[in-house]
């Protein structure tokens, strides 16, 4: 049964925002997309539950939750980091939010619009909720099992991976015998990847690493990893994926591990136990 009131999912690009809408939808809700015009968000077949939305125009968006009865709220898709740097006309309530957050870093951005939505009775929800299918308990998911200095950069690589979550920096490092070689950044995933494989791709042996904080808000911004990650790391010279158990997402998880497999990359996901269970059998997508 759904929880009275209706869902509104704030839309960026890529797969999470219709992976979301079809699970509610599943679960009976009534959902809506406000779909974020600068991202690359695209309706699809939902283009009657959509309400396209600039993300500058906040007191816009805040009208419109209101006018639709909306309760709760679901964050999902990417929005690039750089449109705070871009030449972008955002109205007062925006202004005003930014004016309250302590540095312009995704969280106290988040958090600060959050606030908002709370203020008006209107709750932000756990990207989790309708997500649980994407989450993958630990282990290695691909045949070959790793080597001593392979299993060395895992947890080094997790290590620095949540810490630099920690910061607000990013969520993934490339490492490679035991040494970071790359960092996420504004740029995003795609090029750390390439960043990464340009300094170990002869070697080959780099381990891309990606970690929500120590105490990741599961409203916000959990790591996304899917066969385009692979793919980037196909092309850039990398080897090995780790995530953190119950704290990434896999967008059709069967299908990038079918990718990973064939290309003979590896990817793992690393639990409370470390590196130290990923040389057992291995994992099935449940």
């Amino acid at each position: 049964m759904a929880t009275k009131g209706r869902l509104a999912i704030i839309a960026g690009g890529g797969e999470l925002p219709h992976i979301g809408m079809s699970e509610a939808l599943a679960a009976g809700e009534d959902p809506l997309f406000l779909g974020l015009i600068e991202s690359d968000f695209s309706p699809r077949e939902h283009s009657a539950r959509t309400i396209p939305v600039h993300i500058t125009q906040v007191g816009k968006i805040l009208k419109t939750i209101q006018k639709e009865k909306i309760t709760r709220i679901l964050m999902l898709g990417k929005v690039r980091k750089d449109l705070l740097f871009q030449k972008l006309k955002f109205d007062l309530k925006a202004l005003s939010i930014l004016a309250k957050t302590i540095n312009r870093n995704d969280y106290p951005i988040f958090l600060a619009i959050a606030d908002e939505f709370e203020a008006m009775g209107v709750k932000v929800i756990s990207q989790k909720i309708y997500l649980q299918s994407l989450l993958l308990p630990e282990g290695r998911y691909t045949p070959k099992k790793f080597k001593s200095q392979e299993l060395k950069d895992i947890d080094f690589g997790m290590f620095y991976a949540e810490k630099m979550a920690d910061l607000d920096i990013g969520q993934m490092v490339v490492v490679c015998d035991e040494s970071v070689i790359a960092v996420e950044a504004v740029e995003g995933t795609d090029e750390t990847i390439k960043r990464g494989g340009q300094y170990t791709k002869k070697k080959g042996d780099a381990v891309v690493c990606k970690s929500p904080k120590a105490k990741q808000d599961d409203r916000f911004d959990l790591p996304t990893i899917g066969i385009h990650t692979f793919q980037m790391m196909l092309e850039s010279g990398c080897k090995t994926l780790c995530i953190r158990e119950g704290e990434t997402l896999v967008v059709d998880p069967k299908l990038a591990i079918e990718f990973a497999t064939k290309h003979k990359l590896n990817f793992c996901v690393v639990g409370k136990s470390g590196s130290k269970v990923l040389n057992g059998n291995q994992k099935k997508v449940p």
